[in-house]
This record gives C-alpha cells, sequence and structure tokens, in this order.
C-alpha cells in the first residue's frame, strides 16, 4: 500500500510534463487508452469473455467509472496551474466526502465522529483554498476532484457484488476510454515519440498501482492500510520540487493537515467499531 501510495504521484507529474504540451484533456484520455492497451490483452488471455462484469452488474460500474473519469480528468486540469501537493492536498477531502456520503447513499449512520471529521475536512479544504482575490481555480478544480472522486469510493463498494477486481479495473479503463473518446478528438495533437513513452508510463504506473492496492487489502484490513495513503502527499511535494522546483505554500500544509486528521479520524473510528464488534 506504500509503494503503491508512493508511486502514483509519478504518473501525475507525468501528467503534468505532458500537459505542457499538450492538452490536459488529451493527456486524461491518453492515460485511459493506454493503461487498457496494456491491460486488455492480459486480461482476456488469463479470463477470456469473464474479463469484464455480468451485464446486469454494468449499471454500477458505468456510474463508477464516470466519477473517476470526471475525478481524474479535474485533477489533471488542475495540477496545469498548481503544484502536485497543492492539487493531492485538496484531492485528499475525497475519503472524507465519501464517508459523509455512505450515509446518504448506503444507510450508513450518522456519528459525532463522521460530523467532526466533515469539520475538519471542510476547514482544511477552506484553508487550502484561501478564499479572496488570491484564490486559485487550480485549486478549487482540484477540490472538486475530491468531492468526485468520495462518490467514486461509494459507488465503487455499490459495484463489488459479484465482480472480481480484475473486471472492475478492466471496465473502468474500457469504458473511460470510450467515455473521454471526443475530447481527445477535440483536443488533438499529434504526440511525439517520447510522449507515447510517457503515456505508455502513465498507464503502466496506474495498473501497479491498482494491482499493489488490491494486493495490500488481501493481506491488511482498511483501517491498517488506510493511513499509508497519505505517503502520497509526502512523494508529490518531492516530485513537484524535483521537476518543476514548486514548493507548496505554508497554508497547503496546514490545510493538508486537517484533511488528514479528518481522514484519520474516520480510520481509527472504525478500527475501534471493529474491535468492539
Amino acid at each position: 500500500m506504500a509503494t503503491g501510495s508512493a508511486i502514483i504521484p509519478v504518473a501525475d507529474g507525468i501528467a503534468k510534463v505532458l500537459s505542457e504540451n499538450h492538452s490536459a484533456l488529451l493527456v486524461s484520455s491518453g492515460r485511459y487508452f493506454a493503461a487498457s492497451l496494456l491491460l486488455l490483452p492480459i486480461a482476456f488471455l488469463r479470463h477470456g469473455r469473464s474479463a469484464l462484469p455480468p451485464r446486469h452488474r454494468l449499471k454500477p460500474h458505468i456510474v463508477r467509472t464516470i466519477l473517476m473519469v470526471m475525478a481524474m480528468t479535474l485533477f489533471y486540469v488542475s495540477i496545469v496551474t498548481i503544484d502536485l501537493a497543492t492539487a493531492v492536498a485538496a484531492f485528499f477531502i475525497g475519503p472524507v466526502v465519501g464517508s459523509v456520503a455512505a450515509v446518504f447513499m448506503l444507510g450508513e449512520k450518522m456519528t459525532r465522529d463522521k460530523l467532526a471529521a466533515l469539520a475538519l475536512g471542510f476547514v482544511g479544504a477552506i484553508i487550502i483554498a484561501r478564499p479572496g482575490p488570491a484564490m486559485s481555480p487550480g485549486v478549487l478544480l482540484a477540490l472538486a476532484a475530491g468531492v468526485c472522486y468520495g462518490f467514486y469510493l461509494v459507488s465503487t463498494r455499490l459495484a463489488s457484488g459479484e465482480t472480481t477486481p480484475l473486471q472492475a479495473l478492466v471496465f473502468q479503463n474500457v469504458f473511460g476510454t470510450i467515455l473521454l473518446l471526443p475530447q481527445a478528438v477535440l483536443t488533438w495533437s499529434a504526440p511525439s515519440g517520447f510522449d507515447l513513452i510517457l503515456l505508455l508510463g502513465m498507464g503502466a504506473i496506474s495498473l501497479i498501482c491498482h494491482t499493489l492496492t488490491i494486493n495490500a487489502f488481501r493481506h491488511a484490513d482498511a483501517t491498517t492500510l488506510a493511513p499509508l495513503s497519505y505517503v502520497e502527499l509526502i512523494t508529490a511535494a518531492t516530485l513537484g520540487y524535483v521537476w518543476f522546483g514548486q514548493t507548496p505554500e505554508t497554508n497547503v500544509w496546514v490545510g493538508a493537515a486537517f484533511v488528514a486528521s479528518a481522514g484519520l479520524l474516520l480510520i481509527f473510528t472504525r478500527r475501534r467499531a471493529a474491535a468492539t464488534a
């Protein structure tokens, strides 16, 4: 889990590099296409037609994929104008949103801990966004990406029945490629040979991270693994400084601390509930 969280910002950094010469919308499309290109041959060789989810389970997977496509596209557009660490810090509002959304969508109970986490996450988002004349549209886009991701997490739970992780991954990438095809056509600019290598690298990193995460959950519970996702913020800040010479402002670190505290509160609440069950 730690390895997956550490390397996913590399794909984000590649997206930022590609966005210097191509539309972020095209980069988003290319990432899904590259992942599908790498994944489909392996999936169909191993599982044939069963590599896709059953037809009667497609609806939740469609919703799930739409939300993920929106989250990723908004995130990629955001990092054109803001540094990686700031974008990742804002994006981490997602798990908090997902926890609260589960109350309404999955019938889970609203607790004082969830309300406290929501408040902490909201304060953190405000500190990161820093409303006023200096507020960056890129931060708002990253926050919107995090909200979409939060609902994606809930929809993933709805889609999990009768579906294997591989089926979910195949459908997400194939349907995502189809959804993003129009924006690829509308924002097309011819990639160089090196750009194509970078796109394939993005797709490969994405698949590796998903595989690492899936296998992590086979060996440890969610409450143990979830805090390790915050390794991503450290890697994003490091890559942003090394690759682009960008250093997040103080308000980003303060806001990130609030958002991380909200996430950790939810994690420890679940762990405590599991221990008393």
